[in-house]
């Protein structure tokens, strides 16, 4: 696990984050971690994402293999035409 050290934090902050803390029985690094974790995640959300979501590169690459299993159509074909086939049981 890494360390941060954050200088110039405005005393008014830091008072009000351990009044926080102390209401929620944790230690200030606790509720710190706490709020960066959910800082963090919610920054991935707006954005689209989730932890572990694929990104729309990821997306696109993956689309690209999937489509690649398939294989062409020989010829056209009219979806319409052959749903009227089969109603009227010509097909």
């Amino acid at each position: 696990m890494g360390d941060l050290t954050i200088h110039g934090i405005d005393d008014d902050v830091i008072r009000r984050l351990e009044l926080r803390a102390a209401a929620r029985g944790r230690s200030l690094d606790d509720e710190l971690r706490l709020s960066l974790d959910r800082l963090s995640r919610d920054e991935d959300r707006s954005a689209g994402r989730v932890k572990g979501e694929a990104s729309d590169d990821e997306r696109e690459a993956r689309l690209r293999r999937i489509l690649a299993l398939g294989r062409p159509l020989d010829a056209p074909f009219d979806l319409k035409a052959y749903s009227d086939a089969l109603s009227d049981g010509t097909e």
